[in-house]
Formats: structure tokens, C-alpha cells, sequence
């Protein structure tokens, strides 16, 4: 069994839950189904952020790239609960991969920046994985749209800078100040209905540690 962080909590429909962790002792990213191969409810999931469990997974191929985290759940066992002080070390430490500078360079550097403030993947660069984490190096500023939290991070190279949705349970902050360590995660492969428009995965943002 590995030492498994849990990193992030993100809603879905009908109140399931969608629940990441890292895999301590190699910094793998994995995103925890059960063990038939779901997600759990929001009621029923024991998984909380800062949490550490001991974890026998296995792979699961079910979804095509970037969502290539996927494990179900063999055995688990709860560990222990963090400080949110130790978060950002024990991140560092495991040796996942942590982006720095502008929000392009994630995800490989595949980011698409479009002019209306959206940012995405597209299929002609698909990163291998849908989840990472970055250091902000600028101020993300609350600003909600038709009810949803949003974020809106301005590096001046559009006029408006590009709005983020947040997808957590965790109550936003009004602003996240630059150097934050982030999760960032690519929702799934979509279009709208009856379009002749090329499937997209939008930028999400999941969490933060402070």
C-alpha cells in the first residue's frame, strides 16, 4: 500500500464527488475511484484535503488523454490529517511536478489563450496528464459570472485577462495573491450540443495551500 495525499475535492453532478490525490512516494498524481470503479457521493466519500491514507490502487484506462489519472481503489486505510501549514512542503516534497511563471507554460506548455479569456487544450496538443500544480506569478482576482466562482488572472497579454472557473468545495478567497502554490485540472473532453466545433478541455481551478 502507498501514502496517498489528498490534494483537492471537486464538485460533479447529481453530488458526486471528484477526489485527487498524490502518491508520496513518487509524486504521481492519481485521481481515486472506488473500488467498482466510481466516483463516491459527496455524503459517502471519506477522502478529505490534507488527509493521508495508506492506498492499495491500481490503473484504470477508462477516459482518453489528458485524464490518465485514474485508479481504483483496492484497500485503504486513514493515516493521518495535516496541518494546512505542511500542505506546500509535503507537495514539494513528494517530487510532483510544479510549473512556475506564466499560466501557459502548464500543462506542458499546451495552454490555448484565446481572445475571448478562455484557456484550454484542444486535441492538436494534448498534454499526458489533467492535472498539475503551479505557482501564481500574478494575483488572481475573484470575479464571478451567471453564479459560478471565477478567477480572473490578467498577465496582460489580453485586455480583459482570462477568466478560471473554480470547481472546489473550499469557500473562495476574494483574491489569491501571487506566489500561492495552485492545482490546476483540465475538465472533460466537450463541445456544445449539435456544434460542428472542435472538443475543447477547459482550464479549472481546484485548490490552493497556503
Amino acid at each position: 500500500m502507498n501514502k496517498v495525499l489528498i490534494v483537492s475535492r471537486t464538485k460533479m453532478q447529481n453530488d458526486m464527488v471528484c477526489v485527487s490525490g498524490i502518491d508520496l512516494e513518487n509524486g504521481t498524481p492519481i485521481r481515486l475511484f472506488n473500488h467498482n470503479g466510481y466516483h463516491e457521493s459527496k455524503d459517502e466519500c471519506p477522502y478529505n484535503i490534507k488527509d493521508i491514507w495508506n492506498i492499495d490502487y491500481c490503473k484504470i484506462n477508462i477516459r482518453p488523454l489528458p485524464h490518465s489519472e485514474d485508479v481504483r481503489v483496492l484497500q485503504r486505510n486513514f493515516v493521518e490529517t495535516l496541518p494546512a501549514s505542511s500542505m506546500c512542503d509535503a507537495i514539494r516534497d513528494s517530487g510532483a511536478t510544479i510549473y512556475t511563471g506564466n499560466i501557459g507554460n502548464v500543462f506542458e506548455n499546451k495552454i490555448v489563450k484565446n481572445e475571448t479569456g478562455k484557456l484550454y487544450i484542444n486535441k492538436d496538443n494534448v498534454p499526458q496528464n489533467s492535472t498539475c500544480f503551479w505557482i501564481a506569478d500574478h494575483d488572481l482576482s475573484r470575479n464571478d459570472y451567471n453564479g459560478k466562482v471565477r478567477f480572473r488572472y490578467k498577465d496582460f497579454t489580453n485586455r480583459w485577462g482570462y477568466s478560471i472557473p473554480f470547481v472546489g468545495f473550499e469557500n473562495p478567497l476574494g483574491n489569491i495573491p501571487i506566489g500561492t502554490l495552485l492545482r490546476l485540472s483540465l475538465a472533460h473532453w466537450w463541445k456544445p450540443e449539435n456544434s460542428e466545433d472542435e472538443e475543447i478541455c477547459y482550464l479549472q481551478l481546484s485548490g490552493w495551500y497556503m
